[in-house]
């Protein structure tokens, strides 16, 4: 009970430190500003350390810049940050598909049992097998879970409605969902995984190729392109082996240990190297890699994933009905039947289907990932193809149909240039940026292409807006609305400081059509020009200004945004407990604060409170975009309960010190990427 108090009590001293903040000097302002960008790069610095750098930085001896230097020199940046913000989900999610569970083999309890799969034989029937884990060994086998000469399944040995190639290092070919043993392990058992530790082992490694990668890209100053164009990955030796396996299965080598031989010599941390291809072109970057490439089933599914890693580009089926959906009888028309090209020029789809089902085309030979994990060259195109953007007829180019030509053509196109600085505007900035901020960002991946320049100007830009919501608390009293008075006929009447606001902002546009209260036309710019305006007409103003949709040609700064909402609420509230309730609902935005990176989050309380944590929490926060990490209840629970645990490790005893270390480790700055000035309004 205690404990949980001290979490609650932590939250609500952060929100009472922020209401009533005690006096700070210049330098404790430096010293948060600086906390609070550390931790958006995953670092948590040391008191000392902030103190060290705020001193010079106040004092004119070092800029803002060469701190930002240090940041974006640290590892997690590279490793933690960037992979997150790049690949979101499909990096920080156990990935099923490209090593299904059911291929780890068992061993029942009675001593020297055989390695079985779906179920365990007699000593008697077991087969003497070197496995690939270790080719000096020995090991014994149920004859079924081992099958060295299958490779794939022919159609009257399985039940899946599919023209797809069926092959037996996959999820369809693997125990689970064999009603008779299908496949087994294959020569030297490569196919299969020797225990549950080596399961875990070889997952993590796969999550981890994707990190140590993007954060070789970092770190080296690699354009960004290069994460999806390079034939190179930095992967350890269990990667290194999966691409093997692959390249056994696609040739169907028999004699594996010509292909092992020179594995026990990989550094088991990992390298950068080139990975060997059965076809030119087979290999795209990480979109090749087997934690993207298999993180989603079918070929539709894979080609969305990597639109939203490219180009920031979600799927849009508005306008889609059942029945037009039903008449074109489909399924999953790239693994059931060949009717994509049909679909791509439906009506109502040949927007995101034009760019999806063209786009797969690029990666025909990597199968359904439910029907083989290896790319397979007789299924692979030697044309060229178009790729699309919005629609059918935003043709972008025309590229040979393999995943290198693919990801060459994205990554050319302004998309890419738009979706890479769009991830530094929301993680760093979000609603606060803008649209100065967004252009500078922008121009530094222009410029550059590289990953540190665009994240140092959204640093620098976070800083300045910090510093200047820090002056304004200190020199500027909000806005004051003059109090509200009623119109004629439901009119209210607006005041001299909104008619400037108004005028300033608005009229440019809204000056023409007069208001009506039709409901199917209320997206009109009516008129706003009048010294009193419709009461339902000046409601909709302030939800539209409050929640970021007006005014369009601009981006306002968040005071001006408050400024206005709080005219906006005078103007249509007299009782101050209406006026309360609005600016709860208007500037509150019933919205959660923009939460850290789950793992910088719990980085962060580890750090704070003193302990070394080993856990990784399985949370569904780990699998979201950044821009769209927000502080929920959920998100609570789960720092909340690693505050507990750290916290627990770490003092001594259960008295004031404990509650000393939860209110240090649930601070806002260690789980929110905005924290409010050291002098808030």
């Amino acid at each position: 009970m205690r404990r949980g108090l001290a979490i609650v009590l932590g939250v609500a001293a952060c929100s009472s430190a922020a209401s009533n903040p005690q006096p700070t000097t210049a330098t404790e302002d430096t010293v948060a500003l600086l906390g609070s960008m550390a931790t958006l790069v995953g670092v948590v610095a040391d008191p000392p350390h902030l103190t060290k750098w705020a001193r010079k930085i106040d004092g004119g001896q070092v800029p803002l810049a060469s701190y930002i230097d240090e940041l974006l020199a640290s590892d997690r940046f590279a490793r933690e940050v960037v992979p997150a913000l790049v690949f979101g989900a499909y990096v920080n999610v156990r990935n099923y598909y490209a090593l299904p569970s059911a291929f780890v083999l068992k061993r029942s309890p009675e001593t020297n049992a055989p390695l079985y799969l779906r179920a365990p034989c007699t000593s008697t029937e077991a087969v003497t097998v070197h496995p690939w884990w270790d080719l000096g060994t020995e090991v014994r086998v149920c004859p079924d879970a081992y099958r060295p000469e299958k490779w794939s399944m022919a159609a009257h040995e399985h039940t899946y409605r599919t023209r797809s190639v069926l092959t037996c290092d996959s999820q369809i070919g693997s125990p689970e969902l064999e009603t008779s043993s299908l496949c087994g392990c294959g020569p030297n058992l490569i196919r299969c995984l020797r225990d549950e530790q080596q399961y875990s082992e070889f997952t993590a490694s796969l999550m981890n190729e994707v990190k140590q990668t993007t954060a070789y890209v970092v770190q080296h100053d690699l354009p960004m392109a290069s994460l999806f164009t390079e034939s190179a990955t930095f992967r350890d030796r269990n990667v290194e082996l999966y691409y093997r396996r692959q390249k056994i299965n696609a040739l169907e080598i028999k004699d594996v240990e010509p292909e092992l031989a020179d594995l026990d010599a990989w550094p088991r941390d990992g390298k950068w190297a080139i990975r060997d291809e059965v076809s030119a072109g087979q290999h795209a970057g990480l979109l090749t890699s087997p934690q993207i490439l298999h993180w989603l089933p079918d070929r539709r599914q894979r080609q969305r994933a990597y639109y939203e890693m490219l180009w920031c580009n979600l799927r849009n089926s508005f306008g889609a009905t059942t029945h037009k959906v039903l008449e074109l009888n489909t399924g999953n028309n790239s693994f059931v039947t060949d009717s994509w090209q049909k679909l791509a020029h439906t009506e109502l789809c040949t927007n995101c289907h034009a760019r999806l089902d063209y786009g797969f085309q690029f990666f025909m030979g990597y199968p359904d990932s439910r029907a083989s994990t290896h790319f397979n060259p007789a299924l692979a195109s030697t044309a060229s193809g178009p790729l699309y953007g919005t629609d059918l007829a935003d043709h972008r180019g025309e590229a040979p149909l393999t995943p290198i030509g693919f990801a060459k053509l994205a990554t050319a196109q302004p998309d890419f240039k738009a979706c890479m600085a769009s991830h530094f505007v929301s993680y760093v900035l979000g609603e606060r940026a803008t649209a100065d901020d967004l252009r500078a960002i922008e121009a530094a991946v222009e410029h550059t292409g590289t990953f540190k320049p665009p994240m140092k100007i959204a640093l620098e830009r976070y800083a300045e807006h910090h510093r200047q919501e820090a002056r304004a608390a200190k020199t500027e009293a909000p806005a004051k609305a003059a109090p509200a008075r009623k119109g004629a006929k439901g009119s209210v009447v607006v005041s001299s400081a909104l008619r400037t606001k108004l005028d300033a902002l608005c009229t440019d546009c809204h000056d023409e059509v007069p208001y009506t209260d039709n409901p199917d036309a209320d997206d009109q710019p009516y008129d706003l020009r009048g010294g009193e305006l419709p009461r339902a007409l000046v409601v909709q103003m302030t939800d539209q200004v409050a929640f970021g949709m007006m005014p369009k040609d601009q981006t306002l700064a968040a005071r001006a945004r408050e400024d206005l909402v709080r005219l906006l609420i005078g103007t249509l509230w007299t009782d101050p407990a209406a006026r309360t309730e609005a600016e709860r609902y208007y500037l509150g935005r019933s919205r959660g604060l923009p939460a850290h990176q789950l793992d910088n989050a719990i980085h962060a309380i580890d750090r704070l409170a003193g302990a070394r944590s080993d856990i990784k929490w399985g949370a569904i926060e780990r699998a979201i975009w950044s821009d769209q990490a927000t502080i929920t209840p959920g998100f609570l629970a789960v720092t909340g309960l690693e505050a507990l645990r750290a916290c627990a490790r770490s003092a001594e005893g259960e008295g004031a010190q404990l509650d000393a270390c939860l209110l240090r480790a649930t601070a806002v700055h260690a789980l929110s990427r905005w924290t409010p000035p050291a002098h808030p309004r």
